[in-house]
C-alpha cells in the first residue's frame, strides 16, 4: 500500500470521534495472570491509577472465507481475566489479558481528542512494557496475529430521529413507501483492505442507534481495520496500524455526507 502523507489526510477541526482504540492479539502467554501484574501496575500507577478486572474477550481472527473466525485453545495457566487499567478521569484505558492487549483512549467530559499519534505512541509504550515484561519473567516473546484500530463516532441525530442514515451516509437515500421514516435503523457494511499486512484484512463499518452517556439519542458510526500484520513484531503491527489509520481516515471521509464535513469543520 502506498503511504499516504498524514499532511494529505482528510482533516477536521471538530470530529465526532468519541473512542478510539488500538490493539493486537498474540499467541497466549502462558502463566499470565493477575497476581503477576504487579511489576507491570507499579510502573503504570502514575498514569493509570485505576485497576479492575472484566471477563476476557474471546479471540477475533479474519477467516479467508469471511468474517471473524473465534477459535482457540489454551493449555496450562493463564490470565483468567482481562484486567483494566485507567486514569483517574477514564479517559485512558489498558486492557491486558493473555491474548490481547488494547489501548483505548475515550472521550470523557469535555476531553478533546489527543489524535492519532498521542494514541499511537501510548500504544508503542504499554506494549513495549508488556513485551519486555513478558521476556524477563520468562512467559516468552509477543508473538501477534491480528491488529485492530478502532474509530467510534457518535452523531447527534436530528428531529428525523435515529432511523435517518442519510446523517451518517452519504449515499443513504430514505425510502419512498408507505412505512414513512424508520423509528430505528442500523446497518452493517464489510469491505476487502488490500495491501496491508496478510490478507484477509476487512474494514467493518457498523451505524446503530443508541444513547451518549448524557442521554443524547446518537447514530453511533463505528469503523474497525482488522487482520494480520506482515509480520509478528511489534513493529509490524506499528506499520499495519499506521496503513489502518489512513485507510480509516479516508474512508470515514468518502462514506459521510458533505453537510456534515461542515459541521464538523473539514480543513482539507
Amino acid at each position: 500500500m502506498t503511504t499516504v502523507s498524514s499532511d494529505a489526510l482528510p482533516e477536521f477541526g471538530a470530529p465526532p470521534v468519541v473512542e478510539v482504540v488500538l490493539g493486537v492479539q498474540f499467541r497466549p502467554l502462558l502463566g499470565l495472570r493477575p497476581i503477576e501484574l504487579g511489576p507491570l501496575r507499579e510502573a503504570w500507577r502514575p498514569h493509570l491509577p485505576v485497576v479492575q478486572e472484566q471477563p476476557l474477550l474471546p479471540p477475533a481472527i479474519e477467516a479467508p472465507d469471511g468474517g471473524p473466525r473465534i477459535a482457540q485453545f489454551v493449555v496450562g495457566p493463564a490470565l483468567n481475566t482481562r484486567v483494566w487499567f485507567l486514569s483517574e478521569d477514564s479517559s485512558s484505558l489498558v486492557q491486558l489479558q493473555h491474548d490481547r492487549l488494547t489501548v483505548n483512549w475515550r472521550q470523557v467530559a469535555s476531553t478533546a481528542y489527543p489524535r492519532y499519534p498521542a494514541v499511537r505512541a501510548a500504544f508503542s509504550e504499554r506494549s513495549a512494557d508488556v513485551a519486555r515484561f513478558a521476556e524477563e519473567h520468562g512467559l516468552g516473546r509477543l508473538s501477534l496475529t491480528q491488529v485492530e484500530v478502532t474509530y467510534i463516532n457518535a452523531i447527534e441525530a436530528t428531529k428525523a430521529g435515529l432511523g435517518d442514515l442519510s446523517r451518517v451516509l452519504r449515499h443513504w437515500d430514505d425510502p419512498s413507501i408507505h412505512l414513512g421514516q424508520p423509528e430505528q435503523a442500523r446497518c452493517t457494511l464489510v469491505f476487502p483492505v488490500p495491501d496491508i499486512g496478510r490478507a484477509p484484512v476487512r474494514l467493518y463499518v457498523a451505524v446503530d442507534p443508541a444513547q451518549r452517556p448524557d442521554g443524547t439519542p446518537s447514530l453511533f458510526l463505528t469503523l474497525t481495520v482488522r487482520g494480520a500484520p506482515a509480520g509478528d513484531s511489534l513493529a509490524d503491527a506499528l506499520r499495519f496500524m499506521d496503513q489502518a489509520h489512513t485507510h480509516v481516515v479516508r474512508s470515514f471521509a468518502e462514506l459521510t455526507p458533505d453537510s456534515m464535513h461542515a459541521q464538523w469543520e473539514r480543513r482539507r
